[in-house]
Order: structure tokens, then C-alpha cells, then sequence
């Protein structure tokens, strides 16, 4: 029965993640193009969405390694200690920045819809810019310690800080708390008082209708992207939580099995935002039919034969 579920897992990841990661290339780096557009790189939430997509972008290739772990036995972190420390950090810190980047997204909505103008005035540009770059330097700096620490060993533990320490156990409990437990949290605290703002309060924001217009809208790309984030991603962290703290449970196949699909369910999740876009955004569909037109208007452009440079004979004539 075990060889049997191992065996699934194996053929599911060489199905499944080839279409993940196409899908989450081209799905983000169509996104960053349309959320640089004129229309909405001037929001402080689409700046917030942009870094999520570069973001995403980053782990959708990052994916690749894990294809090629699980898929077809081609461990990168295996080649030398420099890889597997490289590896590693760029695999807990990639998807440590995607949570925190929805979570400001949720806090930009809530100061958008505030009725307090000073609350209102946080809801800008240069803020988000600022933010981005202070959550990015947090989260590089929390992980600092997989470029020092984490080792490839023989042992069967491959490449991960030495698992027996008590650092070890630590780090990864505060590193599930804070991926697992506080983002869903702040992103759903922050989602009900937008709503009640949206609802129950008369905001008198002096802004044009076509500008309020993609508020509404960024602000629904938002909800159903913290939706599909805590279904996709919860498995996941459950399990993790469960083999790392000190609970009498004994993992069996079965118990593995489910935690490798639901690590593909995981690395999905980094790949849904340009359909969640295109379902939930009126603004972003325009724009990307905009996107569509020019790029295929360009290309008839240059499929037109380029006229003769030679003058005709009866010109040439004439001017002598």
C-alpha cells in the first residue's frame, strides 16, 4: 500500500507541477505588465499585488527544484553545501514574502475605506513602496540563518540545520506561527473592518468615480485572494505543525501521502492570482484585453510589406 501511495505522489508531482509552473510564469509576468499599466500602478494596493507577483514569479521558478526532487529524484540541494544553502533560503524566504504582502494589502484596504482622514492618508504610494521594502529586509534577515546553518548530510536528513537541536525545533515552531497562524489572522481581523467600513459607514472620499470605481475592485481581487490563500495553504501547515511540535502522533504513509499533495496544492497557490484578477476585477480584465489588442495590432503592423524605397521612372524624369 505504501509503495503504491509513493508511487502516486511521484506520478501527480510530474503531472501536476509542469502545469503549475507554466501556468505561474506567464500568469505573473502577466500580471506584473498589466498592474504597471497606467491605470493601476498609481493604487497603492496594485503596488502591493506587484511585489506579490514578482514574488510569486521568483517561486513559480523556484518550483522547478522541486519537480525535479520529487518528480524525478534530481535534488539540486544535493550537489554541494553552497547549493543547498542557496536553495534553502530562497525556498523558506520566497514563500514567507507572499502572506505578508496580502497582509498589507488588507491593512491598505482597511485605511482606504476608513472615514478618518488621517487613516485615509496612509493609503498611498510612497507608503506602500516603503513598506514592501521594510517586510522584504525583515524577512531576508529572519532567514539569514539558513546561508550559515543549514548543511547537506548522508544521513537521510539531507539539506537542513542539524534537526536533533533545540534551535531547531524552535526556529521552525516561530517560523509556522508566523506563516501559518498570524498572516490568516491579520488578513481576516483587516478584511471584517473593510467591510464594515464599506457597509456601514458614509466615506466622503474626494476622488474621481473612475478612481473609486478600482478601489472597489483591487479591494475584491484582495477578498477572494485571501480565501483561496487560507484554503490552499492551511493543509500544509497543519501537517507541517503537526510533525514539528512534540505530540505523541506517529506519521504513518498515509499521513505523508496527503502532506505531499497538499504541498502541490501549496505550490498552486502561487500560481492562481491572474485568474483570481480576471474573475474578480473589471479594471484588470480591460486592461489586459487592452494588452492583447496592442500586442496583435503591433504584430499586424509588421506583417505590412515596407513600401519601395526605388523612385519611380516618370518622378525621376520629371525632377531632372
Amino acid at each position: 500500500m505504501s509503495d503504491i501511495l509513493g508511487e502516486i505522489s511521484v506520478k501527480l508531482a510530474q503531472i501536476l507541477l509542469p502545469i503549475i509552473i507554466f501556468v505561474g510564469v506567464s500568469g505573473n509576468i502577466l500580471n506584473i505588465i498589466i498592474l504597471t499599466r497606467v491605470n493601476l500602478r498609481n493604487h497603492a494596493c496594485s503596488k502591493y499585488f506587484l511585489a506579490l507577483a514578482s514574488n510569486n514569479l521568483l517561486y513559480s521558478l523556484f518550483t522547478i527544484q522541486y519537480l525535479l526532487s520529487n518528480g524525478f529524484s534530481i535534488d539540486g540541494q544535493t550537489i554541494s553545501n553552497i547549493s543547498c544553502k542557496i536553495l534553502q533560503y530562497i525556498g523558506s524566504a520566497c514563500p514567507f514574502l507572499s502572506p505578508y504582502f496580502i497582509v498589507l494589502a488588507s491593512i491598505d484596504r482597511f485605511c482606504a475605506s476608513s472615514s478618518n482622514v488621517n487613516i485615509r492618508a496612509l493609503s498611498n504610494v510612497t507608503n506602500a513602496t516603503r513598506l514592501i521594502i521594510f517586510i522584504v529586509i525583515c524577512v531576508l534577515l529572519f532567514f539569514i540563518n539558513t546561508l550559515v546553518l543549514n548543511e547537506y548530510r548522508d544521513d537521510g536528513y539531507g539539506c537542513t540545520i542539524r534537526p536533533e537541536t533545540l534551535y531547531n525545533q524552535i526556529f521552525y515552531i516561530i517560523q509556522i506561527i508566523l506563516f501559518a497562524a498570524i498572516p490568516p489572522i491579520l488578513m481576516i481581523f483587516f478584511g471584517l473592518l473593510t467591510i464594515y467600513n464599506t457597509t456601514r459607514l458614509q466615506v466622503n472620499i474626494q476622488v474621481t468615480i473612475r478612481h473609486r470605481r478600482t478601489e472597489s475592485q483591487l479591494a475584491r481581487m484582495l477578498f477572494l485572494q485571501v480565501a483561496i490563500y487560507i484554503l490552499l495553504n492551511m493543509p500544509m501547515c497543519i501537517m507541517y505543525l503537526m510533525l514539528t511540535l512534540p505530540l505523541d502522533y506517529i506519521p504513518t504513509q498515509e499521513f505523508f501521502f496527503a502532506l505531499s499533495i497538499s504541498t502541490i496544492s501549496f505550490n498552486f497557490s502561487f500560481a492562481t492570482t491572474f485568474f483570481l484578477y480576471i474573475l474578480t476585477a473589471r479594471v484588470y480584465r480591460e486592461e489586459l484585453f487592452r494588452l492583447i489588442s496592442k500586442v496583435f495590432h503591433y504584430r499586424r503592423a509588421n506583417q505590412v510589406q515596407p513600401m519601395s524605397t526605388t523612385r519611380h521612372p516618370e518622378v525621376t524624369r520629371h525632377r531632372n
